[in-house]
């Protein structure tokens, strides 16, 4: 049994209840903060093991590293110059195989194929900046979920198709040398973004900001 503690006048028993009462609402409220805290405090985002855990495939690996043109043409094509005609390049901005006519086998339409790759890659390029710069947005905005919610579906994607694509790719035998080149630069690019993509989620889950340096 403890003592009990003595008190010689009424006010210092009174004045002893008081403090003990507000002690124990000091208590009480740092209790249901704790708990506040714990319900609705900010979290930090959802780490799941493939996300620290999951090496990419060698292939990816391999084209995700391959330098980028460095020509006057890839970087106009990568500030969105008046100089590039942006128009036609839809039908490159996807996996092969492609419908277009074959071109004539001449130095020009040589010259020409090499110009288009060029442009080809500022023009991914330029579309991955501007996508990086929409979540770069989102983690500034704190969205960090919604910004790995996106990471994480497009590595889903690409990832899951890039068994067949890279097959397609590697085993064009009977295609243009355009045809060819410009889905090499496509399998290039779907290969960039896995990296990077995964990446910006590492640095995301390990609560280290992706977004301070540039692409």
């Amino acid at each position: 049994m403890g003592r009990r503690a003595k008190y010689f006048t009424f006010e210092e028993k009174a004045a002893a209840a008081r403090q003990h009462k507000a002690s124990g609402k000091i208590v009480r409220q740092a209790q249901n903060a704790r708990a506040y805290a714990k319900r609705h405090g900010r979290r930090g985002p959802h780490t799941t093991s493939k996300d620290l855990c999951n090496p990419l495939p060698s292939s990816v690996l391999k084209f995700a590293n391959l330098p980028l043109p460095s020509s006057y043409l890839f970087h106009q094509s990568l500030t969105s110059s008046d100089l590039i005609d942006d128009s036609d390049l839809s039908q490159w901005d996807k996996a092969p195989p492609y419908y277009s006519l074959p071109p004539p086998d001449s130095p020009e339409e040589q010259r020409f194929t090499q110009n288009l790759f060029d442009v080809m890659h500022g023009h991914h390029l330029r579309r991955e900046r501007e996508s990086r710069a929409h979540r770069m947005a989102m983690y500034n905005a704190g969205e960090i979920s919604g910004v790995l919610k996106e990471l994480r579906d497009a590595l889903k994607r690409l990832i899951g198709g890039w068994d067949d694509l890279n097959a397609r790719v590697t085993n064009q035998l009977q295609v243009c040398a355009r045809h060819k080149l410009m889905a090499e630069c496509y399998r290039q690019w779907v290969a960039r973004r896995i990296s990077n993509y995964q990446k910006e989620v590492h640095s995301l889950v390990t609560e280290q900001n992706p977004y301070c340096h540039s692409l």
